[in-house]
């Protein structure tokens, strides 16, 4: 973290841990000891979920296995084994993150496993656990485990500050994990993970590492809080630890602040155990499940993007309503006590902040919320920056070499034997009818698929079994038929990303500077602050090819990457492809437009059924009377034959 943000994390230890020290001098209860303290066990709570869930979109109902195993570690050590408390807090957490790292490998080998999928699996695992701590005897064995007071509480003037201390002290960890996870090359990682995972990892993002990471610090930080709770209920058992209490408060407490920003989750644990606490208080505690329903509901309908989001469009008013219902419910002292006004003055603020406003302004905080780096403007890039030409040292061979390539799903073979060499400089053209298998091989250059059978090479690397992010790495880049950029950031950070996790990786300023120089490259220059989903289909076409140029290529794949582009948006798109090659980078162009291929290609490649076809110089291929065949039908492909110059002559113009 850099010195600011250092500043005002000691700054806010130093209060949070002078506050039982001026207790007694301010003559405020310790009660609000006790208050505190369960806030912060819920801040720590909703925050380490949040690494996982709201920075990757890996919604995970695992929750109470991590906090669990935490909270019996330090009861079976501390109770049974006569241990320190404060020995039981790193055997916590590296217990309930080798859990997490184990229950990460199992999901995250599988590539289908995430949405719905990846919740019932986490759901699944502390059913599974539970049953084992309780039929263990010398975990609990059905009987309870009791947890001592800890020694260190006397130093500290008794049990409830030092349960204060300890839980500040955590929830302070998880909240400075949290910050500098997301203002790191990790958090951008797992952001473009959340938005498109599939691309992110064909930009170089090593997708698997990072998700295990964040996995890792959610089930660590779970579990030191886990001995919070420990300590603040005395005496455990299997029914109230792995219950669904934790798992769907957090998911509340987070999505209510906001998963977009590291402070969200504090936000809404605040809001909400300040809520449940004054219901509780009141006798309402049946009410609390009732509630929390009503804020999951409101939340769909009205604020799925969180609290953070809502009061940064409004901020002044959020503030202004709060501290004026506090201020007249304190003057009247006509109800409650200090608590309550607070819950009341949190409700007011939250009632403004869910006043309409247009979606495109709440985006645009969404965005700014995930990046408070300053704005760099056009102009400020690095002098001497390498410019728009492939690293890398030349190869003596082919950059791109298949021997006898194929591809089976199931019992569809998609291709069959495909030999293909493509040499450094060449701008080739892949054709071919729909299902002749030019997509399938173009996943399978950049990684996202592996061989049935054959060999194939990049740059001399064999790239079957490696992951598309090491593929990235070797100088592949590719668009898609379809774009996919990543929606919850700028036109800029797109590039950035790209260039951030590429062959020539830069820290973000640096890659932000270097990002506009390849919109420029393709027109978008003046769109850099603009989100994807504020440009059209020809813009958003363009954005692919700047963020795949952005890592630094040495082949660049095109997948149909001029589709459903008007006449003048396509001779636009030629003339920046033509500027691509011209800077040095090798083209494979997918493509159904045959005078684009004509105009643009040096060599043509046509498969079919899964085969090679013919390859050559364009004039000469699309005159092949098998190519002819392929396209227009044998009939056409006779004429052809017997009389050149008939429809051979329209396909090779790109009729």
């Amino acid at each position: 973290m850099r010195g600011r943000p250092v500043l005002g994390f000691l700054a806010v230890a130093v209060v949070l841990a002078a506050v039982p020290w001026v207790q007694d001098a301010l003559g405020v209860p310790v009660f609000y000891l006790v208050f505190l303290a369960g806030a912060m066990f819920w801040v720590a709570q909703a925050t380490s979920w949040n690494i996982l869930s709201g920075y990757s979109g890996y919604f995970s109902f695992g929750q109470a296995a991590f906090f669990g195993v935490g909270a019996y570690t330090t009861a079976v050590l501390m109770g049974r084994q006569k241990l320190d408390f404060f020995v039981t807090l790193p055997v916590a957490a590296v217990l309930a993150g080798g859990l997490a790292l184990l229950v990460g490998w199992l999901a995250f080998r599988l590539r289908s496993l995430r949405g719905e999928i990846f919740a019932l699996l986490t759901l699944a695992i502390p059913f599974i656990v539970a049953p084992i701590i309780r039929i263990t005897p010398w975990i609990d064995g059905g009987q309870g485990v009791q947890v001592p007071v800890p020694a260190a509480a006397r130093l500290v003037g008794g049990f409830q500050p030092f349960l204060y201390l300890v839980s500040a002290a955590i929830a302070l960890l998880a909240v400075g994990v949290a910050y500098a996870i997301q203002h790191s090359r990790m958090g951008w990682g797992l952001f473009a993970i959340r938005d498109a995972e599939p691309v992110a990892e064909g930009l170089g993002v090593p997708t698997f590492r990072l998700k295990m990471l964040a996995i890792a610090a959610t089930g660590a930080i779970g579990g030191l809080a886990g001995c919070v709770f420990a300590l603040q209920v005395g005496f455990l058992t299997v029914e109230g630890v792995f219950g669904l209490t934790v798992p769907l408060f957090v998911i509340v407490m987070s999505v209510l602040g906001g998963r977009y920003h590291w402070l969200g989750p504090t936000l809404g644990a605040v809001v909400i155990f300040t809520l449940q606490n004054r219901l509780a208080a009141g006798g309402f505690e049946g009410l609390s499940l009732i509630v929390l329903g009503m804020v999951l509901v409101a939340l769909v309908l009205l604020a799925p993007e969180g609290l953070m989001a809502r009061i940064a469009v409004r901020p002044l008013a959020v503030i202004a309503a709060s501290i004026a219902t506090f201020a007249a419910l304190a003057i009247s002292s006509a109800w409650g006590t200090p608590l309550d006004w607070l819950a009341v003055a949190m409700v007011a603020g939250a009632a403004v902040s869910f006043l309409p406003v247009p979606r495109r302004r709440i985006a645009r905080e969404v965005t700014r919320l995930m990046d408070d780096e300053p704005t760099v403007a056009a102009g400020e890039g690095d002098p001497g920056m390498a410019g728009l030409a492939p690293s890398g040292q030349a190869s003596s061979g082919p950059i791109i070499e298949a021997s006898d390539v194929a591809r089976t799903f199931g019992g569809i073979q998609a291709l069959r034997g495909v030999t293909l060499r493509v040499a450094e400089g060449e701008l080739v053209g892949l054709v071919g009818p729909n299902g002749s298998g030019k997509t399938t091989l173009v996943n399978l250059v950049s990684g996202a698929y592996r061989p049935s059978a054959g060999t194939l090479r990049i740059a001399g690397s064999d790239v079957a079994g490696i992951p598309p992010h090491r593929v990235s790495h070797l100088g592949v880049a590719r668009t898609y038929q379809i774009p996919r950029p990543f929606e919850s950031m700028t036109v800029r950070d797109n590039v950035a990303l790209a260039i951030m996790f590429g062959r020539a990786p830069l820290p973000l300023a640096a890659a932000r500077r270097a990002a506009l120089e390849h919109l420029d490259l393709v027109g978008l220059g003046h769109l850099a602050g603009a989100r994807p989903s504020g440009i059209n289909l020809h813009e958003r076409q363009l954005l692919e090819m700047a963020r795949a140029l952005a890592t630094r290529p040495r082949v660049l794949l095109l997948d149909e990457a001029l589709a459903g582009l008007s006449p003048v948006e396509v001779d636009a798109a030629v003339r920046v492809v033509r500027r691509i090659h011209a800077s040095g980078v090798t083209i494979v162009l997918v493509e159904h437009l045959l005078r684009v291929v004509n105009q643009l290609a040096t060599r043509v490649v046509v498969l079919d059924q899964g085969r090679v076809l013919a390859q050559g110089a364009p004039g000469e291929v699309m005159r092949d009377p098998s190519v002819v065949a392929a396209y227009l039908g044998s009939a056409a492909a006779d004429v052809a034959a017997g009389t050149p110059g008939a429809n051979a002559e329209g396909l090779a113009a790109g009729a």
